[in-house]
């Protein structure tokens, strides 16, 4: 069985881990310092000493900002880009355990089979992952401005979903935002809002997906209930009222999630 911990998600900060609870587990992303993720692990009751590795997804400080720390304190090496990782050494946030790869490239990390593929985002080289164990899918995308045909191709058909629900379009425009700021966020290098995450869904959820997490909702120009309610409706639409739907929180975890492998 894979349990699946978030720690929080959102624009002060991002993390989520795996526990394999036949191996060890694997952290993705630190936007939090060492103190709050230790704090955050507690309350969710998972060792951090069971840590083997950690997951970058890109450079972004409410991803990144307690890798170098955090990875150093435990002795647990970073798997990220060459980009993100020569990006985080000219800003000397980078641990001393690192070990890069390829958008595209797949590896193991332990019991985990780790799949990366390039998205696009304002950032020096990012990526999404889907990572599997047990027989168990996990697919994650918390930063990206669209869903194009590699990111389909790859969370498609996952038991369990991280996908980011950014903003509502409504709320952004008449944000107090500045232009520049709300092009950026809408567009093709920026966030999804929650009428693109739902239309994805049409692709990305199969007979086998189980759990959709919205992520990375914006405190300013989102609500829960607004992405929740759009993606709702788009699976009652395809017939998947059975998928559970959770929006994820900033400010505390959201919980721990048991994923099993569902027989065919």
């Amino acid at each position: 069985m894979i349990r699946l911990g978030i720690l929080g998600s959102g624009s002060s900060g991002n993390s989520l881990v795996l526990v394999d609870e036949d191996g060890g587990a694997l952290i993705v992303d630190d936007g939090f310092s060492r103190r709050e993720t230790l704090a955050r692990l507690a309350q969710l009751r998972i060792a951090p000493e069971r840590l083997i590795g950690m997951l970058l997804t890109h450079d972004h400080t409410d991803h990144s900002q307690g890798c170098r720390v955090f990875c150093d304190s435990l002795g647990i090496p970073l798997y990220t880009t060459c980009g993100t990782a020569e990006f985080l050494l000219r800003k000397g946030k980078l641990p001393s355990k690192v070990l890069t790869f390829e958008p595209g490239n797949r590896f193991l990390v332990g019991s985990f089979e780790v799949r990366s593929f390039a998205v696009h985002h304002d950032a020096e080289e990012p990526v999404g992952f889907v990572i599997g164990a047990s027989g168990v899918r996990i697919g994650v995308a918390t930063d990206l401005g669209e869903v194009n045909a590699v990111a389909r191709k790859n969370l498609r058909d996952c038991d369990a979903l991280i996908l980011e629900s950014n903003y509502d379009f409504q709320m952004l425009r008449d944000s107090e935002r500045g232009l520049y700021l709300k092009r950026r966020i809408a567009g093709a290098i920026g966030h999804l809002d929650n009428r693109m995450t739902a239309a994805a869904l049409d692709d990305l959820v199969t007979e086998r997906t189980r759990l959709l997490l919205l992520a990375h909702i914006s405190r300013e120009c989102n609500k829960p209930e607004l992405a929740l309610s759009a993606c709702r409706e788009k699976l009652e639409q395809i017939g998947r009222r059975d998928v559970e739907v959770v929006p994820l929180r900033q400010d505390a975890p959201s919980g721990v999630f048991d994923l099993r492998e569902v027989a065919p």
